[in-house]
């Protein structure tokens, strides 16, 4: 089974990126596969295939997880693309408040699962919401897209949640295992 672990964002503020997101498909007419919304969620470790085992390791390890974000508050204000808005892949939402915090959570829980023999990312850690994915070539974002405070968006972290993921031909599904709330 196909696993990650995500922060999750309360569903007013997921209404409030959806308006804005709105205008946004409008304005890039590129070839992108949009996230749809009951999906979107700050992923803070994938995991990738596992087995029965490791899914109960990582149950054990999100419960030994102090989670002293819950119900902070976070604010997207970046609209952003990996690898760069002149080359955009993924296109994300970023944060200018709350980045510390998620970082912090997400080096908790990576040096938890280091105890139930998961390794460690060496990536930096980049807390994002994915909004779409580009199916066709690179391209670079208008820059009135990129204005700051474009989307200027508090949502509350609600719950840390581990997902199974079954890739479909309709895209993928989310089905929740655990969850700290």
């Amino acid at each position: 089974m196909r696993l990650f672990i995500a922060a999750d964002i309360n569903s007013r503020s997921k209404d409030l990126i959806e308006n804005k997101l709105n205008y946004i498909k409008t304005e890039m007419k590129n070839d992108i596969k949009w996230t749809e919304k009951d999906k979107w969620h700050l992923t803070l470790k994938f995991i990738g295939e596992s087995s029965t085992q490791e899914k109960e390791n990582l149950i054990k390890a999100l419960k030994n997880i102090d989670f002293e974000e819950k119900n902070e508050y976070i604010q997207f204000a970046k609209f952003a693309a990996f690898p760069s808005t002149d080359s955009a892949r993924v296109i994300y939402l970023g944060l200018d408040r709350g980045e510390k915090e998620l970082i912090k959570l997400q080096q908790r829980l990576e040096n938890e699962l280091i105890k139930y023999g998961f390794e460690k990312d060496e990536r930096d850690y980049i807390p994002h919401l994915t909004l779409g994915r580009n199916k066709g070539e690179a391209f670079k974002i208008k820059k009135e897209l990129l204005m700051p405070n474009l989307f200027n968006i508090y949502a509350q972290i609600e719950s840390i949640t581990l997902y199974q993921s079954q890739l479909k031909k309709s895209g993928p599904e989310y089905i929740e295992l655990f969850s700290i709330k």
